[in-house]
């Protein structure tokens, strides 16, 4: 019976590792120059106004976004026109710690708030390759950037999967 029941939770673990969330938000390694997350948010959003318009389209941001690029993002579609709703942790109080630290809640998003949206800019890959995903509803769009000298140059066309 011992040996069913740990196998039972050992499956069960594995199978738990496999559904976590993936991290989300500006995930690069290192030191970039000050104005690469601006002008990364302006080519993501140039590139967004050609599949989805500004003035018809509604977003539901899925995760926070207090990183220099996320800010500079959601600055960038309201000047273009588009409807942005904000992820925001709430907190609750933990009742089983007698300090009540707050835990995080992770943020719900339903569909009549907008489309679900996030994104991940990741790297440096190879070197001075970095990336940049946008997550809209369930398509993706996503491009590489190459930074030479400090100078940052698009290394490729947008992808887009739908």
């Amino acid at each position: 019976m011992r040996r069913r029941l740990s196998v039972v939770f050992g499956i069960g673990f594995l199978l738990a590792g496999c559904v976590s969330p993936s991290p989300y938000g500006y995930l690069v390694n290192g030191a970039v120059p000050p104005k690469m997350p601006e002008r990364l948010a302006e080519d993501t959003v140039t590139r967004m106004e050609a599949l989805y318009p500004p003035a018809h389209t509604r977003l539901a941001l899925t995760h926070p976004a207090t990183d220099p690029y996320g800010v500079a993002l959601i600055e960038a579609l309201r000047r273009k026109g588009y409807a942005l709703m904000e992820s925001r942790m709430h907190t609750r109080m933990n009742p089983s710690t007698r300090d009540d630290m707050p835990v995080a809640v992770q943020p719900t998003v339903s569909h009549e708030a907008g489309l679900p949206f996030g994104y991940v800019v990741d790297g440096p890959f190879e070197p001075r390759l970095y990336r940049v995903t946008v997550f809209i509803g369930s398509q993706s769009l996503s491009r590489v950037y190459r930074m030479d000298q400090q100078v940052l140059a698009q290394a490729g066309a947008w992808v887009r999967k739908e």
